[in-house]
């Protein structure tokens, strides 16, 4: 109970006032670090009767599998000197916004282990950038806990996020005891063409 609880929390901390943050015109954010989100493959497919597992998941609780994508998702240090960030651990989650004309997002029942997985972190020099693969649209707390889909064709846009910790605490933000300040990160929207 009590690990459960210290997860809770984390997440709680780590996602706290970083909603405004979000929100902002990442080409406007002050912080050292960018997020840009890349698609590599050209076009994908719309799943044959999708929509309809999707209206039984509803009442059933058995989701299909998140979609495959073959996505990366790339943090660049902009700023003129090195900064650590968290990269791994359950205070460090993707998100992924789906938009377009058959979007469905899906929150499927998921189990998970109580015990709480601490933020690591690393360093990143000047001008480098750290490549994160995005092989399918699943996202939140620990990569499992919210889905996406497309049911249709046509075209769609996929913006993702990324809660972290940022040291030396970048201007504007509050750094908590470990010298960290949680920040949110968002990358442009990319535009993603579904075919038949």
């Amino acid at each position: 109970m009590r690990q459960t609880l210290a997860a809770l929390l984390a997440v709680a901390f780590c996602t706290a006032g970083r909603a405004d943050e979000g929100k902002k015109d990442p080409s406007k954010s002050n912080l050292p670090l960018r997020l840009k989100l890349i698609n590599k493959g050209e076009s994908y497919k719309a799943p044959e009767g999708l929509k309809k597992q999707l209206d039984d998941a509803k009442t059933s609780k058995r989701y299909p599998p998140a979609l495959a994508v073959n996505l990366v998702l790339e943090i660049t240090n902009t700023s003129t000197k090195d900064v650590q960030f968290w990269f791994k651990g359950d205070p460090v989650t993707v998100g992924l916004d789906l938009k377009g004309p058959g979007a469905v997002s899906a929150a499927p029942p998921v189990a998970v282990t109580a015990n709480f997985v601490i933020p690591q972190a690393m360093t990143l020099a000047a001008g480098k950038t750290y490549k994160i693969p995005v092989t399918r649209l699943q996202y939140g707390f620990r990569g499992i806990s919210q889905f996406a889909y497309w049911t249709e064709p046509g075209e769609y846009t996929l913006t993702a996020s990324y809660n972290t910790a940022i040291k030396p605490a970048p201007e504007g933000t509050k750094a908590e005891p470990d010298g960290f300040a949680p920040v949110n990160l968002k990358s442009e929207p990319v535009k993603i063409k579904v075919e038949k």
